[in-house]
């Protein structure tokens, strides 16, 4: 399970690195191509998002590590160890009354003395 999630964070991690490195380019296209007063508002503008996105993100894992942090020791279910015992809710074990063979009881050969 914990690969599965470290998997899932290192796609993510992949993919949102990829993605900034997309918007940085196309910013530095747009900024390239505005006159200078415009370029620095524009570039002020951006960095207030940066600033914006970089504590979202870190709110992010705090929540992750809250959340897994709770799993840990509060959510998950408790596996009791196996008794060594029957548990004392159980009957106990009685055997069987003996069953008497087929055609009745046996008689002895010898004959009874009176």
């Amino acid at each position: 399970m914990l690969g599965t999630i470290l998997v899932v964070v290192l796609i993510i991690a992949v993919g949102s690195k990829t993605a900034d490195n997309l918007r940085v380019r196309q910013q530095e296209v747009i900024l390239a191509k505005l006159p200078q007063p415009d370029a620095v508002a524009y570039y002020d503008l951006l960095r207030r998002r940066v600033r914006t996105v970089g504590f979202l993100r870190a709110v992010t894992l705090v929540s992750l590590a809250v959340i897994f942090y709770a799993w840990k020791y509060r959510l998950a279910p408790v596996v009791a160890p196996p008794p060594a015992q029957r548990p004392a809710h159980t009957a106990p074990v009685v055997p069987a009354p003996p069953v008497p063979p087929p055609g009745g009881p046996r008689r002895s050969p010898v004959p009874a003395q009176r």
